[in-house]
């Protein structure tokens, strides 16, 4: 019981006598409900990673090796199995059928050397660190549409990707993060895009990862 607490108590009794004042003494203290909070987990935890080649042949054909063959397997390998894995710690007050968002990452594993960088791409680099390209569509009915969406974006085509190629020019390199959820039978996804350093096109591998981020529901 605080100061006030027992003020406020004798001011009762001098108006209303010992009684009320009796009934203000348990009010005061008597504990405070105290509502329980739902655990929320944010971290990520990694799925999986591969290098995967930029060659233009490979993609065509997409060969096994290929970033579009290995970018579209773990894409739906993580949308498919793993966003359906529910968060620790959730119990029957905080329900385990909160949001779960695949986290999908594919960039170049090699750039060239900064005093052969083009100072738009340096700057670039610094600016979209900080504030990513963003691009935020409508959703997509199946993994098949999302999978045309990020391919065209990567490619320059389509009001996003073209979009994308006129912010991002000269030889700097974009670097993407979608994060993906499930959204009234379909997906829903927000792309970030580091555009920066130009990539060393003697190496043509990218990589390419996957993670899942869960939460339990708000109650």
């Amino acid at each position: 019981m605080t100061l006030f607490d027992y003020f406020l108590a004798v001011a009762a009794t001098a108006v209303t006598g010992g009684a009320a004042a009796d009934d203000v003494l348990k009010q005061a203290q008597s504990p405070v409900e105290v509502r329980q909070e739902c655990p929320r987990t944010l971290n990520e935890e990694p799925l999986a990673t591969e290098f995967g080649s930029a060659g233009i042949m490979k993609n065509l054909a997409e060969t096994p090796d290929s970033i579009r063959a290995i970018a579209s397997r773990l894409l739906e390998q993580a949308l498919t199995v793993e966003s359906k894995k529910h968060a620790p710690g959730c119990t029957s007050d905080c329900p385990d059928d909160g949001v779960a968002e695949v986290i999908y990452r594919v960039g170049p594993t090699a750039f060239l050397p900064r005093p052969a960088q083009n100072e738009v791409c340096l700057r670039h680099e610094d600016e979209t660190a900080t504030n990513p390209l963003r691009y935020t569509p409508s959703k997509f009915a199946n993994i098949a549409e999302l999978n045309t969406w990020i391919s065209d974006l990567s490619q320059g085509r389509g009001d996003d990707g073209k979009h994308l190629y006129e912010q991002c020019g000269s030889n700097c390199s974009p670097r993407y993060t979608f994060v993906i959820a499930d959204a009234d039978d379909g997906y829903a996804v927000r792309a970030e895009v580091l555009c920066g350093l130009a990539r060393d096109k003697a190496e043509d591998q990218y990589l390419i990862s996957t993670a899942l981020r869960r939460s339990c529901a708000v109650n």
